[in-house]
C-alpha cells in the first residue's frame, strides 16, 4: 500500500460513525455519477455509430412512442 492510502485508510478509520456514514453515502454519489456518466457515454457512442445521435427530440420521440404501443399491444392484447 502507498503511503497516501495508508495515511487515508488510517484517517477513515478515525471517523466517528456520523462520519463514517456520510463518507460512504458521499462515495456511494460519487460512484452512482461516474457509472451513470459511463453508461450516458456508451449510449451517446452507440447512438453515433447508429447514425442516430443527432436525431431530433420529436422523431425520438415518435419512435419510443411506436416502441412502447408495440410492448404494449404484445404484453396486454385485446
Amino acid at each position: 500500500m502507498t503511503e497516501k492510502v495508508e495515511e487515508l485508510a488510517q484517517e477513515i478509520a478515525s471517523l466517528d460513525e456520523s462520519e463514517l456514514q456520510a463518507l460512504f453515502e458521499r462515495v456511494e454519489e460519487l460512484s452512482f455519477r461516474r457509472e451513470l456518466r459511463g453508461l450516458s457515454d456508451r449510449c451517446r457512442e452507440r447512438l453515433k455509430r447508429q447514425g442516430e445521435l443527432d436525431e431530433e427530440a420529436d422523431e425520438l420521440m415518435r419512435k419510443l412512442k411506436r416502441i412502447r404501443e408495440e410492448i404494449a399491444s404484445r404484453e396486454y392484447p385485446g
